[in-house]
């Protein structure tokens, strides 16, 4: 807090010194042209160049204090309290979980965000230029604006951005592989850094994605989870759906295929794994945690990543598999020592 108290007061003391020398500057110019203007113009003149100068670097003092209280690293992001990270953007969330860890060693959270910006301009681009297309054929949406800014949305990624799923997972095996997490060996195919730095990711950073992109567009877009997987939702208080990335194209399913899809949940596990919801910030940070544990289990860092599996569980305190994997990884750890 004192921090930015003190960074608010810089800049405010650098304003009033740009405005005094601005002054002076003005009315020694001024003062050249006396004849010419009169002493209470100057005045106004001085005053107006004043009021500029101390707006201005009052706007970008705001902004840089603004800027200065993001978290920057991974360390700095799990000290947030709960208010604070929900205001924090989801693609900086996910970026920071992906600090340290393998696959991400040439990773640049602001250049990545920049470039996340970048798209999110692409996609209203887009959405402007086919827009005609919903008007012309609106049944071909089921006759809602918002299907048809989803699906410009996740057809700008694939088809204009080319961002899809890494095919070395699924020729691997690695995808359908439930009896081991090598899934998860690289995080450049579990975080957004990947698609940025190889247009390459799965099912759990292309959900992610299309929200990062989405908010940035300001669509009402969630990410939700469901036994194995992570999909987004479009939900503003008056039209919800679901959106599925994991297919070509983006599909639109209920809530019940996914308690099926692709594992069967029980009603108790969609009840402790907060299972179909919209997840919260600090219950999105709690994943991405989650898949970083994982991660980090995989590569054999077995007390970074039970670090990680911890700093999920009080975002998820009854989840029966964390639980079970933080013991494991604690086990792990017991053995390697």
């Amino acid at each position: 807090m004192s921090g930015g108290i003190n960074g608010e007061f810089s800049t405010y003391c650098i304003a009033i010194w740009l405005y005094v020398g601005w002054a002076e500057a003005w009315n020694s110019l001024l003062g050249c042209k006396g004849k010419m203007v009169g002493i209470q113009t100057r005045r106004v003149l001085v005053y107006l160049m004043g009021i500029t100068a101390v707006s201005s670097v009052a706007v970008m003092g705001m902004r840089v204090h603004r800027d200065g209280c993001l978290p920057r690293t991974h360390a700095e992001l799990s000290s947030l309290k709960t208010v604070r990270l929900e205001k924090v953007d989801i693609a900086r969330v996910n970026l920071l979980c992906a600090e340290g860890l393998p696959g991400a060693e040439n990773l640049n959270v602001e250049e990545c965000l920049i470039t996340l910006d970048e798209w999110a301009e692409l996609v209203r681009a887009n959405e402007e230029k086919y827009s005609l297309q919903f008007f012309q054929e609106p049944k071909r949406y089921d006759h809602s604006l918002a299907k048809f800014k989803v699906v410009n949305l996740g057809l700008t990624l694939k088809n204009d951005l080319h961002c899809g799923y890494d095919t070395t997972l699924i020729e691997s095996g690695a995808m359908n592989d439930v009896r081991s997490i090598r899934f998860f060996k690289s995080s450049e195919s579990l975080f957004l850094h990947g698609f940025v730095e190889s247009r390459m990711g799965s099912c759990t950073s292309l959900p992610v994605l299309m929200v990062a992109i989405g908010r940035r567009c300001g669509y009402p877009l969630h990410l939700v989870s469901c036994k194995g997987h992570l999909f987004c939702r479009w939900d503003d208080g008056v039209e919800r759906f679901n959106i599925e990335t994991a297919c070509p194209g983006v599909d639109m399913k209920p809530d019940e295929y996914y308690t099926q899809w692709p594992h069967p949940a029980s009603e108790q596990e969609i009840e402790t794994e907060k299972y179909l919801k919209n997840l919260s910030r600090e219950e999105v940070f709690a994943v991405f945690s989650r898949i970083r544990a994982t991660c980090l289990e995989e590569n054999g860092r077995y007390e970074e990543a039970a670090e990680a599996y911890t700093a999920a569980l009080p975002a998820f305190p009854e989840s029966m598999y964390l639980k079970a994997y933080l013991r494991d990884v604690t086990r792990k750890q017991g053995v390697k020592l």
